[in-house]
């Protein structure tokens, strides 16, 4: 099953959850407008990501794994097949190297 997707589940129902404690849900608000650009994990720092894989639910001890799943080459690699991700963004913060034939 595709990690993003997990994650984006995740915090829909760590929101709704915190919804109806009447506990303070802003974060997951805001991680869910993040959350709309598939390519979020490549775009921010490993200690970024931890805080956002924490707020939606996921136990410490499974975030390396987690978050290395989500920028692995191959996600890379595809997004930038699907067009979800372009070589040149600026906004990158993980980018793996891509080869191109002239």
């Amino acid at each position: 099953m595709d990690e993003f997707k997990v994650i984006v589940v995740m915090n829909e129902t760590m929101l709704e959850m915190l919804k109806e404690k009447k506990e303070n849900y802003e974060k997951n608000l805001k991680i869910q407008q993040y959350l709309k650009d598939e390519a979020f994990f490549f775009k921010i720092d490993k200690i970024r990501a931890y805080n956002v894989l924490q707020c939606v639910g996921v136990k410490q001890k499974r975030l390396e794994d987690v978050y290395k799943k989500l920028v692995a080459p191959k996600v890379f690699y595809d997004m930038l097949q699907q067009g979800k991700i372009r070589e040149d963004d600026k906004n990158l913060v993980i980018k793996y190297k891509t080869y191109r034939t002239k």
